[in-house]
């Protein structure tokens, strides 16, 4: 985890204020020592989900995507963004769209199997739940709720087919997407961690992350899983 520029910690204190950044500030610093991973894990259940979200979503059309959408949208989502879109398009996870006249205005990920959290990590979490995870919105399109939108929208549809609950790991500093996680219905569910000091690793969770069977596990180099 690279040190951030003077004038990205201080927008960053300026949209999140002090403790959030020198939170974050020790935490960065802590992984130039040794390799650390946080995650808050949350859960969004029927009884959970915030509907009151939807009433602004009239104009803009929600749907999950076939193959061919998801290859033709994963264009516009950035270097990253592609790589989840083709890794979910491999492992045959479903993805699920905003479009506003066409143009995607927010894409979201679904999976009921294991799932990248980084280059060495999976997220593992016991079935019948699904994982969300990939969540983006254009620059263009920011600022209106679509991510909740779209999020929600998804969510609806797995619910109606049997899918008893959505999990979600975040990285602890992640606070805007938390926050907005939340606002949905999101409830937080534990935690998780990695800690490394050269070749050692150790992985673990919460004992409320553990109760519901959400944890880390090791991913392969090269794995397209």
């Amino acid at each position: 985890m690279p040190i951030p520029a003077m004038g990205d910690v201080l927008e960053y204190a300026r949209h999140l204020g002090l403790r959030r950044t020198l939170y974050r500030s020790a935490y960065v610093m802590a992984n130039q020592v040794v390799a650390l991973s946080i995650f808050n894990c949350l859960q969004l259940r029927p009884e959970d989900v915030n509907t009151a979200l939807l009433a602004s979503g009239g104009r803009y059309e929600r749907r999950f995507l076939g193959p061919a959408e998801i290859r033709r949208f994963a264009g516009v989502l950035g270097p990253s963004g592609q790589r989840v879109a083709h890794e979910a398009l491999a492992r045959g996870d479903a993805c699920y769209a905003v479009l506003d006249g066409g143009r995607l205005a927010s894409f979201s990920c679904y999976s009921p199997h294991p799932t990248p959290i980084l280059n060495d990590l999976m997220v593992g979490f016991d079935p019948p739940r699904w994982y969300m995870y990939g969540a983006w919105t254009p620059v263009s399109h920011r600022g209106r709720r679509l991510h909740g939108l779209g999020v929600i929208g998804a969510s609806l549809e797995l619910f109606e087919r049997g899918v008893p609950a959505l999990v979600g790991v975040y990285e602890r500093t992640n606070y805007r997407s938390m926050v907005s996680a939340q606002r949905m219905g999101w409830k937080p569910c534990g935690t998780l961690f990695r800690l490394g000091v050269g070749h050692w690793t150790r992985l673990g969770g919460s004992a409320e992350a553990q109760r519901i069977g959400i944890r880390l596990e090791r991913r392969e180099l090269g794995s397209r899983l």
